[in-house]
């Protein structure tokens, strides 16, 4: 009852807020479906499709195949779970959740072993990060690639840290992964349908959350940067947009992009709520992992930033960088916990292997 009343108490004041700042809510619903129009339906909707091609066609079975050998001895999950790992990584969010998901549901995994795969295997698309973040927003193809291996980097880490959730040791049984039984004539027919609906969803998300957060910031006034981090907790591609406008160093702008796109924002956290809402999962670890991610990506991206030392000429010839100090304690940081992360890994085989 608690809980109900604090979910209609929330919902109450956001209907106030809303008839309140109209013209706020209006002009930020605008500007929220010029984003969607200009960069999100171009760059995401293309490969919605082409990806729903392969999921439909079966192809998730031979990513999963490929991938299967190294889910239990990293992840502590049965090869099953390697399907929303790999979906997660080529299709973008809720996909990797949603498969997690059916599979814990169809009997595939355990359910501890179902909320660990949940921590780390909703991803953002090389798509998004390579297109609309790399190419679109920044001009640079190399910074998409460099943030979207980051990212994925930033998940197995995630991933290998919360191999030992849960206390449950069941283990999951053999069975055979089928990602689809949709005839190949229908493929397109079902893949376009499905990709109109996850565009809707991501767009109208976007809507929503960007108009709603941007005006409750707007009551209040808050530095650049934090107005920038507290949207994208919110709603992640308005905090990348912000966050490339800020009148900052390149560095300070990739890195805080980075941890934007590793964390997903409240949008998406609540799209994968929706997807696996019927499952009985916890998702406590799912945001504990969000979290764990963005920080590990950010601190990655100073690291790889350090070492790549790109110019910040084409935004500002003036522009400040992160100092040598602060760079080099994110490397060493990012080395140990690397170092950490596959020395505990390595333990752990070589006790399966006795």
């Amino acid at each position: 009852m608690a809980k109900k009343i604090i979910f209609y108490t929330c919902i109450i004041s956001v209907i106030i807020l809303l008839i309140s700042r109209a013209e706020d809510i209006i002009r930020y619903s605008k500007e929220a479906m010029n984003i969607c129009y200009e960069l999100i339906i171009p760059t995401l909707f293309p490969f919605f499709v082409c990806s729903s091609l392969l999921v439909y066609s079966g192809f998730g079975s031979v990513l999963a195949s490929a991938a299967k050998n190294i889910m239990r001895p990293l992840f502590n999950i049965a090869p099953a779970g390697a399907a929303a790992f790999v979906l997660g990584i080529i299709s973008g969010y809720p996909l990797g959740a949603l498969t997690a998901s059916q599979l814990y549901k169809c009997g595939a995994l355990s359910k501890a072993e179902a909320e660990r795969l949940l921590s780390f295997c909703s991803n953002s698309g090389p798509l998004f990060i390579i297109g609309s973040i790399g190419v679109s927003i920044y001009g640079k193809l190399s910074y998409g690639i460099a943030l979207y291996a980051v990212h994925i980097i930033s998940s197995v880490l995630v991933g290998i840290c919360f191999r030992r959730y849960g206390k449950n040791k069941h283990n999951s049984p053999p069975m055979k992964l089928n990602t689809s039984e949709t005839p190949l004539s229908n493929v397109f027919s079902v893949s376009l349908r499905e990709s109109v609906k996850s565009i809707l969803t991501v767009c109208f998300s976007i809507i929503f959350f960007s108009a709603l957060s941007r005006t409750i910031l707007s009551i209040g006034s808050l530095p650049p940067i934090l107005d920038a981090a507290a949207s994208g907790l919110c709603e992640f591609s308005t905090g990348v947009l912000k966050t490339s406008a800020l009148d900052a160093g390149l560095y300070e702008k990739l890195i805080l992009t980075s941890f934007i796109v590793g964390f997903s924002g409240i949008s998406v956290h609540l799209q994968v709520m929706a997807v696996t809402s019927d499952s009985g999962l916890s998702l406590k670890p799912y945001i504990a992992g969000k979290m764990l991610h963005g920080a590990f990506a950010a601190t990655l991206t100073a690291a790889l930033l350090f070492i790549s030392q790109p110019t910040a000429a084409v935004f500002s010839s003036n522009t400040p960088v992160l100092s040598v100090s602060f760079t080099a304690a994110a490397l060493m940081t990012a080395t140990v916990t690397a170092f950490a992360l596959l020395t505990a890994s390595i333990s752990r085989l070589a006790k399966l292997r006795k």
